[in-house]
């Protein structure tokens, strides 16, 4: 063993936790990028054509990668309401909310899907008002 490497291996080691901590960030930027990109092609003014939404689908799949965030899941939904499937949307919303019941942007995005669905629009209603009562009492 060569008498050197008691103090190149700290050096070896740091350089192995920044090159890991670099990748980390060009995933997070690579994440943000792809949630970007699909915000836009969901919320644009008509309903995305099927490549559209493949494209959508396809950038919030690289998005979901090691990533934690349920905000992916959210977008999913309001990627297949777009799409015309208010009770796909709603099952994925609702996951989210299960599983975040304080997350007030899943249960909008289930009341959202659950325009034409009575029960469920009024559960997200009744949620969303114990979560942000209103205010002033009007």
């Amino acid at each position: 063993m060569p008498t050197d490497m008691p103090r190149l291996l700290p050096r070896i080691l740091g350089t192995a936790a920044a090159l890991i901590v670099c990748a980390w960030f060009v995933l997070g930027i690579r994440q943000a990028h792809d949630i970007n990109a699909a915000t836009a092609i969901i919320s644009g003014t008509a309903p995305p054509s099927p490549a559209q939404a493949r494209r959508a689908g396809s950038l919030l799949d690289s998005a979901a990668q090691l990533n934690p965030d349920r905000s992916v899941d959210l977008l999913r939904s309001q990627l297949v309401l777009r799409e015309g499937d208010p009770a796909r949307a709603r099952a994925l919303a609702l996951a989210v909310a299960r599983s975040e019941p304080e997350n007030i942007q899943a249960w909008l995005a289930y009341g959202s899907a659950s325009a034409h669905d009575r029960p469920a629009f009024t559960r997200a209603l009744r949620r969303l008002d114990e979560l942000a009562p209103p205010v002033g009492g009007h």
